[in-house]
């Protein structure tokens, strides 16, 4: 099978023109003449045991003219535009042989990320997901697909003939359900356009500011600050390094709130524990309130002496201090510790967060130099894609029941199945945690799963403006499985049934090509394969 599977691939090059070729499933997560922030493949894993190869595709682009949408939450829907492919997928397989194993594999490179999310398509406009994840930083996910197939068009043809109407309408119904189940989806979303599209900042603003980057991405992920605290909102022709200054001055000033609660919890956690400690003592030592003290534990409870009155020993006075003087000597504690680390402490977060300190008001108030050049004003891929596409919206949902209608005349045999792709149940990620330290391998489960999905949605809810906010650098893939089957083994089929096998698996071939490009077989093929297929697949044509 394996050697059949190489041959294929070679025949294919053979047979197609090179514009309608099946290609590798393999693309760069990037902005136009820019660094890939990483890489998608579907990957199969081959039964020789060889290094897993992208799988091969036809394959159909398109800018999208219309936006599609999908629901992070009951109330929130994002859309987005972007570019869209459209995969079909064909595999055979043959008695006694193992399914072929595929797995979704997304790599994000040093200082990069982007966001992963997979499910179906529920309508020309609505996209379903079922899983989400951000990928970054050398991450290195590996999702497995798991295949089912479904009785190709003529054998459910065959098994409903003996149905009375209104079970075959019911039939038919839950078919089509099943059909549309094998539109799997693939959406990318790239973060850091989308960040300076919510900032306010012009293109590329973002793309030297590494650190800015990760400590927005941090507010709003853990902390889960409103994007509107931290956009820039003032004079739009002001210059890029000015509105970078304005937000790098909101997100320290975030921090410096931050920081200031996480203090204060402290300085409350410090004191409830300095009163429960008191409590514990006078507890336990009920029995023996009017007994002394020795010295160090009494020095020890006194806190060495920073008491205003020395106990000289007597318990119940150590206890009394203790108590009255707990806010006291905490706010002493907190003021030395306060007046002697604010000015490193504040030079530590500056370093810390990459950014320089406030203006003055004098130099904040002065006007930009005349060197400044005005923002770049972002265009929706929408206007731009008006004049190229028809003003039509295109409806994945209908690629299905087309292949089904074609096989249904041109697949005599019932070879070719729909198959549904499912993701599996546990993935495989390898994290760096640290830029040194060396990548861990982790097997992520349901609790794991839905971990990584909140974190993508609540980034994509502050990257949407809670869906008012479209976003714009975004694609889409829909990949269409179907597998050709064999009743026997690749040795019975050529020498028992008399059979050439690379001819039927050709066949399949063209009639899912045909599906996806909608053209002709002619069209599609080299012109000197013309005479060979219409030879022998002459209904094809």
């Amino acid at each position: 099978p394996v050697e059949f599977a190489n041959y294929m691939e070679y025949h294919y090059r053979k047979l197609y023109r090179g514009e309608f070729e099946p290609r590798l499933f393999s693309y760069a997560v990037r902005r136009p003449d820019h660094y890939p922030e990483g890489v998608l493949s579907i990957e199969a894993e081959l039964a020789d045991g060889s290094l897993p190869q992208p799988i091969r595709t036809v394959v159909r682009r398109r800018e999208a003219a219309h936006p599609m949408r999908f629901a992070i939450n009951a109330a929130t829907d994002v859309s987005f535009f972007g570019e869209r492919y459209l995969h079909a997928w064909m595999s055979h397989q043959f008695s006694g042989q193992s399914g072929t194993q595929l797995n979704l594999v997304a790599r994000a490179r040093q200082f990069s990320s982007f966001i992963l999310l997979v499910g179906r398509i529920s309508s020309a406009e609505v996209f379903d997901p079922k899983a989400a994840i951000i990928i970054r930083n050398k991450d290195d996910l590996k999702l497995p697909l798991m295949l089912e197939t479904i009785p190709s068009a003529k054998e459910f043809k065959d098994a409903i003939a003996s149905l009375s109407p209104e079970q075959q309408r019911f039939a038919k119904a839950f078919r089509g359900m099943q059909l549309e189940s094998t539109l799997f989806g693939i959406c990318v979303i790239q973060i850091k356009p989308q960040l300076e599209k919510l900032l306010g900042l012009p293109d590329d603003g973002l793309t030297k500011e590494i650190k800015l980057t990760e400590n927005l991405m941090e507010l709003f992920i853990k902390y889960q600050i409103p994007s509107d605290l931290l956009s820039y909102a003032d004079d739009e022709s002001a210059s890029l390094q000015r509105k970078l200054d304005t937000v790098k001055g909101y997100v320290r000033a975030m921090y410096d709130m931050i920081n200031e609660c996480k203090d204060k919890e402290l300085a409350e956690k410090q004191q409830e524990a300095e009163y429960a400690r008191a409590d514990r003592i006078v507890d336990s030592d009920s029995d023996s309130s009017s007994s002394d003290y020795s010295e160090d534990e009494c020095e020890e409870l006194c806190d060495d002496g920073d008491y205003d009155n020395d106990c000289s020993g007597d318990y119940e006075m150590c206890v009394v201090q203790s108590i009255s003087q707990a806010p006291k000597r905490d706010m002493q504690m907190k003021s030395r510790a306060k007046t002697s680390s604010a000015p490193q402490a504040k030079q530590e977060e500056a370093a810390k967060t990459g950014m320089p300190e406030p203006k003055k008001a004098e130099e904040s108030s002065k006007p930009d130099s005349a060197e400044s050049k005005p923002a770049d004003t972002q265009q929706s891929p929408s206007d731009a894609a008006q004049d190229e596409l028809e003003d039509t919206l295109e409806d994945y949902t209908l690629v299905p029941q087309a292949l089904e209608k074609k096989a249904k005349a041109l697949d005599t045999e019932g070879a070719l199945r729909p198959t549904i792709i499912h993701p599996g149940a546990t993935w495989t990620l390898r994290a760096q945690k640290a830029l040194l330290a060396k990548g861990d391998e982790s097997s992520m489960g349901v609790e794991e799963q839905k971990v990584a999905r909140n974190e993508a949605y609540d980034l994509l809810d502050a990257l949407s403006r809670s869906g008012c906010l479209p976003v714009d650098r975004a694609t889409l893939h829909v990949v269409l499985a179907s597998t050709h089957c064999f009743d026997k083994s690749v040795i019975d089929t050529v020498v028992q049934n008399n059979v050439n096998p690379i001819e039927k698996v050709e066949r399949s071939s063209l009639i899912v090509a045909t599906t996806i490009h909608d053209a002709p077989v002619s069209e599609l093929i080299k012109p000197s394969q013309v005479e060979r297929v219409r030879t022998y697949s002459p209904h094809l044509f």
